[in-house]
């Protein structure tokens, strides 16, 4: 029997009750026990009901025979011996439950693939710098012992040669150390450990190598600190080593005679903003800024470019909050 079929017999009782109305309404009349009105609202009630019931069971049968129709169409077909609408969608919704499922699990089988193909990928590039690092090592010594202790006089061509070549294979060290330590923070082994230190203190060495630098160029730096900030809260050595790299990159992007602008401030009740605008700030970001980012991030802050600014927060100690 079809769905439709079981919904129209629901029907039937209201039917019966139209006509045992109308029967008592023909039979009742006699020696009045029945008032006509008692009748009348009988009758309008019953009728009532079996045109609403009418209408629902017609809406519900439709609406089924329209799923079991796009079922059908999904190549869904009822288990032998069943005849009815609701076997071929309960069909779909297990070949759609199976379809999810399998979905999902392909899905976390491909996830888990891309971290181990990640994790791969992170051990091949920590053992090739190592290796690069070894052999920037082994360059570095003979240029270094060719300028100190030459064998023999050399020229100023020869001379400005060697350094030149050793300032190469310097800045390629820092290069390669940078990656590694990119490296090391995408795989969670560099330790944090986290303590209050004021800001002053935290920027104190970043500014003055970063000024030291800047006079060498004819730059200036331009340093405001709020005297109400709160300590932060942040392993001092890589929140350091992360201000230093910004500042002294953006230091070399100033040109000569411009100036770096560095402002410290509470920017809410959890964070502590420090601000480096200037000249070359809004740059793409270089090694050292990506470095810088993720020292930054590993300990809870935020780190973000902005038009002509780095914009640096570190989180807040919550002491001060707590005593008021």
């Amino acid at each position: 029997m079809r769905v439709g079929q079981r919904l129209m017999i629901a029907v039937l009782p209201a039917v019966v009750g139209v006509v045992a109305v109308a029967a008592l309404a023909y039979w009742g009349q006699y020696q009045r026990q029945a008032p006509e009105v008692v009748i009348a609202v009988a009758a309008i009630a019953a009728v009532g009901s079996l045109v609403l019931a009418w209408w629902n069971t017609r809406y519900v049968a439709l609406r089924i025979e329209q799923v079991a129709a796009r079922s059908a169409d999904r190549g869904a077909t009822p288990p032998a011996g069943k005849r009815d609408e609701l076997d071929a969608i309960e069909e779909t919704v297990h070949v759609l439950h199976d379809a999810v499922r399998a979905a999902h699990m392909e899905g976390s089988a491909r996830i888990e693939a891309a971290g181990q193909r990640e994790a791969a990928l992170l051990d091949l590039l920590q053992t090739l710098t190592a290796q690069l690092g070894d052999g920037v090592l082994e360059i570095q010594l003979p240029l270094h012992n060719l300028l100190d202790s030459p064998f023999g006089d050399l020229n100023e061509n020869q001379e400005e040669i060697l350094v030149a070549a050793r300032t190469a294979a310097e800045t390629a060290d820092v290069r390669i150390r940078q990656v590694q330590r990119l490296v090391a923070l995408e795989r969670g082994s560099v330790p944090m450990l986290p303590k209050p230190v004021g800001v002053a203190e935290l920027l104190r060495p970043a500014l003055a190598i970063a000024e030291a630098r800047a006079s060498k160029r004819g730059g200036a730096l331009r340093t405001t600190l709020s005297a109400t900030m709160p300590r932060v809260l942040v392993d001092s050595v890589h929140a350091q080593d992360a201000v230093t790299m910004v500042l002294t990159e953006l230091v070399e992007r100033v040109p000569a005679g411009g100036e770096l602008v560095i402002d410290a401030e509470e920017s809410d009740a959890s964070m502590v903003r420090v601000t480096v605008s200037g000249a070359g700030a809004g740059e793409p970001p270089s090694l050292a800024i990506r470095l810088a980012e993720q020292l930054i991030r590993a300990q809870g802050g935020s780190f973000r470019t902005e038009d002509r600014a780095v914009v640096i927060e570190l989180p807040a100690e919550q002491l001060r909050r707590a005593r008021t």
